[in-house]
Order: C-alpha cells, then structure tokens, then sequence
C-alpha cells in the first residue's frame, strides 16, 4: 500500500489530477469496448440487427450485474480509506477479504438466479422470438463470468482507495 501516504500529506489538487486521470483514461477505454463490440456484432450479415437488438437487452442486466460488484467494492474502499487512514492495516485487511468474499456471494446468487430465470428476465426487459436467441446467447456468458467481473470492479475501488491509481486504471483496461 505504497499511495496511502501520499493521501495524506499531498495537496488536493494534484491528487485530484493524478486519480482522475486514469479513472478517466480506464472508463473512456471500458466505453470504447462496448461500442466496437457493439459496430463488430452489428455488421453481422443477414443477423445484426437482431444480435444488436439482443445485446441492447442485455446490457442493463450487464449493468445491474456491475452495480453489485460496485456497491460492495465503493462502500469497502470508503471504509478501507478510513482504517488507512487511521494506521489500522489489519482492518483495512480484514475488510477488504470480507468484501471479496461478500463480492462472490452476491455474483453466484446474481448468476444462479439469472440462469434459472434466464427467459423470464429477458423477456421482461424486452427480448422477443427474433432476438432472444442472441440475447440470450450474450448473457449467459456475462452470468457465468459475473464473480470474476464484480471482484474486478469491486476490488478496482479498492486499488484506487488506497492510493495506487494507475493499478486501477490498468486493472480496467
């Protein structure tokens, strides 16, 4: 945890720079691969624009999914930054291994219920017979990828609240 001294003794305004910098530089890349995905599926001959629209329903579930991992890993780093801060590195610890822990729970409910109702959701957010096929096709694997995804996410908080903004950014691209 090399950055957590520089939180503390370092003026705000370069701080500010040197984290936003490359969370920015990771969400314009994250972005970047959602809309070649999106150029690539639909230049599909003869199916793109159903594979697109399968992929369209997906997304908000990709990003329900995401929020799990987000929430545990934002509220982890809140209190990780707080026991930091306080020189108390086996809280920081112990917390951190709880959330990884909370993180896969949360992920392998998410994936089991989303598989066990898999027609049911994508239904509900608006596939039909011309396009659940894809939809369904896309999710899945995003289902059984979800404990992975939310640590990643999770844990990226957690790098970047402890003072190692560039690991965060890489851990993103």
């Amino acid at each position: 945890m090399n950055g957590t001294n520089e939180l503390g003794t370092e003026r705000v305004g370069k701080l500010l720079f040197k984290f936003s910098v490359p969370a920015i530089t990771g969400m314009i890349v994250s972005a970047l691969y959602n809309i070649v995905d999106r150029i690539y599926i639909g230049h599909i001959k003869g199916v793109g624009s159903y594979a697109l629209s399968g992929l369209a329903i997906t997304f908000p579930i990709s990003v329900i999914i995401m929020a799990f991992g987000m929430l545990v890993g934002l509220g982890a780093s809140a209190v990780i930054s707080l026991r930091l801060g306080e020189k108390n590195k086996k809280a920081a610890d112990d917390i951190l291994g709880n959330s990884v822990m909370l993180i896969t729970i949360i992920s392998l409910v998410i994936g089991l219920l989303g598989v066990l109702f898999l027609n049911k959701i994508l239904i509900l957010f608006g596939a039909d017979e011309n396009n659940i096929s894809y939809a369904k096709a896309y999710i899945q694997i995003i289902l059984m990828g979800a404990v992975f995804q939310n640590i990643g996410f999770g844990i990226n908080n957690v790098i970047r609240a402890e003072g190692n903004p560039k690991m965060a950014m890489f851990t993103m691209i």
